[in-house]
């Protein structure tokens, strides 16, 4: 089945909804409708839709005021924004639109064909961004487990050169004492490297996930951060547990523990909540 694009249209004109509204909907798109800006802004927080259009001119909260709102909340502002404007038509007036967070405008009186081909090109645009967010989270699953994997390599290692250091201490302390700071180096390695390496990679794709998070929930634990991370990637309690080594058992009381902190009623995913940081 075939999921449509959701739209809300706003304008103070009932006309200019209709006539938007009609068009879209030729085109098979769900059409939401508001009629001022404090409405919309409460239609936006209800449905999310996926694209916005927005009339400039309106009583009480007008479309810039709507607009700055908007991206302003960090669980919206990556929906886009197209204005409609009629007698804000000059460079500077454009200027000030996309300085507050449009990404595109409109002209009355509003042409079809127009109409449909930026709405295409906005909801294509916003589409290919939200993959390339997948694709990269996607890819940040995958270096947590090959990191996994080197970690558990160096620990075979270091148990290895153990070993094999105890066997010849009597009769070689040359190559024990060398064999002693192999094992150092790994250990040292082991102790630091694989959480900072995924921290590194991870803060490339969401730059500003933790500091978000702290600041929304400043009392969550060093640990409980870390599972974050890895919930925000839509991760089992299984993968969890295999890349940090820790007992799935264990994952699961501290994904509980973090839901009962955060407020989260059970039919709310991790992810889909965090996704907002």
């Amino acid at each position: 089945m075939e999921i449509r694009s959701k739209i809300l249209v706003v304008d103070d004109d009932t006309l200019v909804i209709d006539f938007v509204s009609n068009i879209l909907m030729e085109y098979n798109y769900e059409v939401l409708a508001a009629n001022d800006g404090d409405s919309a802004i409460k239609v936006v927080r209800k449905e999310h839709p996926d694209l916005v259009i927005l009339d400039w001119e309106m009583p009480n909260r007008d479309g810039i005021s709507t607009v700055k709102y908007l991206k302003s909340q960090d669980d919206l502002l990556d929906i886009p924004i197209i204005m409609i404007t009629g007698r804000m038509n000059s460079m500077d007036d454009l200027k000030v639109a996309f300085d507050a967070g449009a990404i595109d405008f409109i002209h009355k009186p509003i042409e079809p064909i127009e109409l449909i081909a930026r709405t295409r090109s906005m909801l294509m645009l916003n589409g290919y961004f939200h993959e390339l967010i997948r694709q990269k989270d996607w890819e940040l699953t995958l270096i947590s487990n090959t990191i996994q994997q080197n970690e558990l390599l160096l620990n075979e290692m270091s148990s290895l050169f153990q070993t094999l250091s105890e066997s010849i201490k009597d009769q070689d302390r040359a190559k024990y004492t060398a064999l002693q700071t192999k094992i150092k180096k790994i250990n040292s390695a082991l102790k630091n490297n694989a959480w900072e390496q995924f921290q590194d990679y991870f803060k490339n794709v969401h730059p500003d996930f933790m500091d978000k998070l702290l600041a929304a929930f400043p009392k969550i634990s060093p640990e409980e951060l870390k599972l974050c991370h890895f919930l925000r990637l839509n991760m089992s309690s299984k993968e969890i547990a295999s890349i940090t080594n820790k007992e799935m058992h264990s994952v699961d009381i501290a994904r509980y523990r973090l839901r009962k902190k955060f407020m989260l009623a059970r039919d709310v995913k991790f992810n889909e909540f965090l996704a907002q940081f």
